[in-house]
């Protein structure tokens, strides 16, 4: 099934808001914290489905089964939105701790192909961290 897209971003008040990206028109919400984030997009996008209803809007029946969303972040919201150890990321993708200071910083832009492979690094740290028990 498809998954609603949607780019978060951590504004420097502290204020995580997310719009969507691959659907009709679009859906917009913020938060205190991701988790409110995800409340509050979540019933942003029930009043545009009832609005689209509503308005009887023909592109309706190609989301109106999406329940599904997926968050994206760019490098540098990914580390003001998680207290994680950029050397670790750096060491598990190949990356100079500096550089991945400086993406992560927002200082400097990674390439796409970069960007992949520091995804990699997280999801595999991820995995890391699933598979332990305390």
């Amino acid at each position: 099934m498809k998954k609603i897209n949607v780019y978060v971003e951590k504004a420097e008040d502290g204020t995580y808001w997310g719009s969507t990206q691959n659907i009709p028109g679009g859906v917009s919400a913020f938060g205190n914290s991701l988790d409110e984030l995800k409340q509050n997009l979540k019933v942003a996008f029930e009043d545009y489905i009832e609005v689209a209803e509503d308005l009887n809007e023909e592109w309706l029946d190609e989301i109106k089964g999406l329940t599904e969303f997926e968050y994206r972040l760019d490098i540098a919201s990914f580390f003001k939105l998680l207290p994680i150890k950029i050397s670790a990321i750096a060491e598990k993708s190949g990356i100079n701790p500096s550089l991945m200071r400086q993406y992560a910083s927002g200082k400097a832009n990674a390439s796409e192909e970069r960007a992949k492979r520091i995804e990699k690094a997280i999801h595999e740290l991820g995995e890391d961290l699933l598979s332990v028990s305390i």
